[in-house]
């Protein structure tokens, strides 16, 4: 069975005139979307795996969650129902799930700001100011990064051919480190110098090849005049 006020907290909106207190309405609609955003990156994470920032931001959820039902409860409110572990589902890229997250922390925060301009409770109004300058200041500028590193991977991968949906697949430990190492000096824009667009357009899993093997060279050698140095009178 749906929340009495299902219609309302998926608009979220506050119903002026309603026998429902606008304080009960406020943290109801808060704590139905720290539902949301649990389910939504838990999701991404059974999907796409534990990477950053979706697991740390989780865990902050679910503290945000707790410290809802804490003040729910403190102050007599009926908990909503959480409808989304049924019904989330994910995009199809790690990129388009990182603008989602990006997008859901601004409306979050806007959310927020309304719900402060509609109540007085002096608890409560320090809860929705918390969550709101995590979303702001943490959770949104984590995800904006996240979204540009994604951009400039699948960009790189696709001046090699590769598709959007391909850009995430797994080379090996070296291979990924150097993957992503490029994808966020590229969303930087930092200055590669002049052997930024050939590194760009090696793939990360050779370049991790010749590293690798560049490195059993150089301990080779060394070890061969390590040995030559320790044969001498």
């Amino acid at each position: 069975m749906p929340n009495h006020d299902e219609a309302a907290l998926r608009a979220r909106r506050l119903l002026p005139g309603s026998r429902i207190p606008p304080l009960h309405q406020a943290l109801r609609l808060a704590l139905y979307d720290q539902y949301a955003t649990r389910a939504f990156h838990a999701r991404v994470i059974e999907s796409f795996g534990a990477k950053a920032p979706f697991p740390a931001a989780l865990r902050a959820c679910e503290q945000h969650i707790a410290q809802c039902v804490s003040l729910c409860r403190g102050l007599g409110i009926p908990l909503p129902l959480d409808p989304f572990p049924a019904e989330t589902r994910v995009g199809l890229s790690w990129r388009i799930n990182c603008e989602r997250a990006a997008r859901g922390e601004a409306s979050k925060a806007e959310c927020h700001a309304m719900l402060l301009s509609s109540i007085a409770q002096p608890d409560a109004r320090a809860l929705l100011r918390r969550l709101q300058r995590d979303a702001l200041n943490r959770r949104l500028p984590e995800f904006a990064r996240a979204t540009a590193t994604a951009m400039e991977q699948e960009r790189m991968h696709a001046a090699q051919g590769v598709a959007p949906a391909d850009a995430y697949v797994q080379h090996g430990p070296m291979a990924n480190f150097l993957e992503q190492a490029f994808s966020v000096l590229g969303s930087q824009h930092s200055a590669f110098g002049v052997v930024g667009p050939l590194l760009r357009g090696v793939q990360p899993a050779l370049l991790a090849g010749l590293i690798a093997g560049g490195a059993g060279t150089y301990f080779v050698k060394h070890q061969a005049r390590r040995h030559g140095k320790e044969g001498r009178p």
